[in-house]
């Protein structure tokens, strides 16, 4: 399916696992953790098994003495099954910590709040790191202001559908597709009507 890593990028950024257009169904994703236990990816079938596995999250609640991590976001790792707890990592400081899904509400990154900025400079991607949300935040704000809207790419709707059907293939979402189904493929031609036939070329001889 991909190193857990990069999963885990994915989920934070609120990537949903999609199959034939639609969100697995959980049967269908029970398929996938199984594949993932049977070829050795037991982290990545935790995530993809558990609600907010890998996800990005603010800290909504905290233990009596943390309240100095309400509002702040965390990255979640791990289920604990016995427990029910998540493995978190809190955003900025690195802290890690126990906590229950009864803590944690979702909080997606987005091109305006990313928590962190990618940038290419000399064919090299170098990633810029900052103190809080709020820091990052304003260095967004500060681009887009200087850069103006962006020219609309006409190819850009065909370049975000291969890419969704990349990584379906990543993922092993392919597997999933139904075997029998009647959709032609890409490339292949349909028959021609039945009682209709090609005309032959060449010119028509004439009347004598």
């Amino acid at each position: 399916m991909g190193h857990p890593t990069a999963v885990k990028i994915l989920l934070s950024w609120g990537a949903e696992i999609f199959a034939e257009g639609r969100r697995v169904r959980s049967q269908e994703l029970k398929q996938l953790v199984d594949k993932n236990i049977i070829q050795g990816n037991a982290t990545v079938a935790n995530l993809i098994s558990s609600e907010l596995g890998g996800r990005r999250c603010k800290i909504v609640s905290a233990p009596n003495t943390r309240n100095d991590l309400l509002g702040k976001t965390c990255v979640v790792g791990q289920q604990i099954k016995k427990s029910g707890q998540y493995e978190v990592t809190v955003e900025f400081t690195n802290e890690s910590l126990l906590l229950g899904a009864d803590n944690l509400v979702r909080c997606d990154r987005t091109p305006e709040d990313p928590g962190y900025f990618v940038e290419c400079k000399n064919n090299r991607l170098i990633r810029r790191d900052f103190e809080s949300n709020e820091e990052c935040r304003a260095f967004i704000a500060s681009l887009s202001a200087h850069e103006g809207v962006d020219e609309v790419d006409p190819d850009a709707e065909a370049k975000a559908e291969q890419a969704a059907a990349d990584l379906l293939a990543e993922l092993g979402l392919d597997d999933l597709e139904d075997a029998n189904s009647n959709t032609p493929k890409k490339g292949a031609r349909s028959a021609p009507p039945a009682g209709k036939k090609k005309k032959r070329g060449g010119k028509k001889k004439g009347r004598k």
